[in-house]
């Protein structure tokens, strides 16, 4: 356990952490370069310049707030069937993203989503999916939005604004019984079990992996939830306080910070240190301070954001582990030279330091959430006519994907974000462009949907797509036959020219 993570006084000298004797059974994790030959992480030695960018919700340019709220609304209040009928195979409903979460956390086999180093890969490709299908419906209606936003949420930041009226409603709740009944997702309906997670069990590969059956009011909630209201609640930090007084108190930037200068050791400070640190330090007391606490009658402690599965329903759940992502991209960044090793990830025997166990799903090839998979065109990654569109999503292949050479975003520095926080300082786009340039595959997808006209050009794109994958030598041949292709096509079509 990493001495300098430990949220207590520990200096960071020389930006190392020393690690504690035994506080992490690092031996149960077998890396890659112990048994076997890894397998290298490819890295982009020349990332595209004009990628899509995250903004936090608070720089976001004129518009694109009211563009990422339409899209987290759309897909709250459509059902699958319609949704995939408007935007396409890549559209997910809201309930879809909980449904998923619900079977990595609570899968007989042990927790695929957190606990362990797979908490990262798994939280960067959850995000990633949940941005594919926003940016796909904003792209569909041309809306000024390159891609979902994220939250800085520390102390150090004032938060009024985000756990208030003008986003995501006042923190606590000013319902009579702590609902958040402001905000731009007021009174956020909590669904009912029946009606809901059980039609997703038809994406699902082995639905008797999944132990969840719903609270005891048949809501989307932990079986033993104390909660009974019908909409998303948050109650005050103190559990003995009313709301007088009382406000969302986040952690301080310096307890994630720690984390992010512990330089990599393959024994003693590899991605499942990092994983510990960011997740115990930072990420669990974020979660605490949304949801806030309660007594029961017998006088039990408790947490809304933690009880009944709220935290993913909550609209900021995205924004905030998209701040996660950030942080896990910008650590593996900094020590690129360790990813033939895939930063120490385990590939077998991975390890659940909260469970004290080892168990199957959580290696570094397995399939991220093996039961309820995802495949690389849910993330946008591909076409879903693609070739290798409904190849499933692996631990290796979210890390690869998402360190920040090699994602399709760039996270923009936040405005109150001190020297050494991580983001990237950008020039202001034309203010007539929102990325359309550098649009999602997923925006890509739905503009072929809604321009059917165009399949005399799909062969050829296919082509190019399959060879740029497949890194051929035979890229360039195939872009110069489709931009031809392109090029030649119908003089009327403007949009197509």
């Amino acid at each position: 356990l990493p001495s300098s993570c430990t949220g207590e006084s520990a200096p960071v000298e020389n930006n190392t952490c020393e690690v504690a004797s035994g506080s992490l059974a690092i031996g149960y994790n077998i890396q890659c370069d112990e048994e076997e030959a890894c397998i290298p992480c490819f890295i982009n030695p020349n990332p595209d310049p004009d990628r899509r960018r995250r903004y936090e919700i608070r720089d976001l340019p004129e518009g694109h707030w009211e563009s990422f709220e339409f899209a987290v609304n759309t897909m709250q209040n459509l059902t699958m069937d319609e949704g995939q009928g408007k935007y396409g195979p890549i559209f997910k409903n809201h309930v879809y993203m909980v449904a998923f979460h619900i079977f990595a956390t609570d899968s007989l086999r042990g927790e695929q989503a957190h606990l362990g180093a797979h908490f990262f890969p798994y939280h960067s490709a959850f995000a990633n999916m949940y941005d594919a299908v926003v940016t796909t419906i904003t792209d569909y209606h041309n809306l000024p939005l390159e891609s979902s936003p994220y939250w800085w949420p520390f102390k150090d930041t004032d938060q009024r604004d985000i756990v208030g009226p003008k986003y995501f409603g006042t923190h606590p709740g000013l319902g009579e019984n702590y609902e958040v009944i402001d905000g731009r997702f007021a009174n956020w309906t909590i669904p009912s079990f029946n009606d809901s997670l059980i039609q997703y069990e038809k994406y699902v590969s082995n639905a008797s992996d999944n132990f969840y059956a719903g609270s005891i009011y048949g809501q989307l909630r932990e079986s033993t939830s104390y909660l009974w209201q019908s909409t998303y609640v948050a109650f005050p930090r103190d559990p003995g306080m009313n709301r007088t007084g009382s406000e969302f108190q986040p952690t301080g930037l310096e307890d994630v910070m720690r984390c992010l200068d512990c330089e990599y050791d393959r024994d003693n400070y590899n991605i499942f240190h990092f994983a510990w640190c960011v997740q115990e330090r930072w990420h669990v007391w974020a979660h605490a301070g949304l949801g806030g606490f309660r007594f029961t009658d017998e006088g039990e402690r408790f947490n809304a954001d933690f009880d009944g599965k709220q935290g993913p329903i909550s609209p900021i759940f995205v924004p905030f582990h998209n701040t996660v992502d950030m942080f896990s991209s910008e650590w593996m960044s900094r020590y690129v030279e360790w990813s033939n090793v895939s930063w120490g990830y385990p590939y077998k025997r991975a390890f659940n330091y909260a469970s004290n166990n080892t168990y199957n799903g959580i290696n570094l090839f397995d399939t991220i959430n093996s039961a309820f998979p995802m495949r690389w065109y849910d993330l946008g990654w591909i076409p879903f006519d693609g070739p290798d569109a409904n190849k499933t999503v692996t631990y290796f292949d979210a890390l690869c994907a998402t360190i920040k050479q090699n994602a399709d975003h760039v996270y923009v520095k936040f405005s109150g974000a001190p020297d050494g926080a991580p983001g990237e300082i950008v020039e202001p786009r034309n203010s007539s462009t929102h990325g359309t340039t550098n649009m999602s595959p997923g925006g890509q997808t739905a503009t072929a949907w809604a321009e059917a006209g165009q399949d005399d050009l799909l062969p050829a794109a296919e082509a190019f797509l399959k060879a740029y994958n497949a890194d051929s030598d035979n890229r360039l041949d195939a872009a110069e036959a489709f931009l031809e292709e392109l090029l030649s096509s119908s003089e009327e079509d403007g949009k197509r020219k």
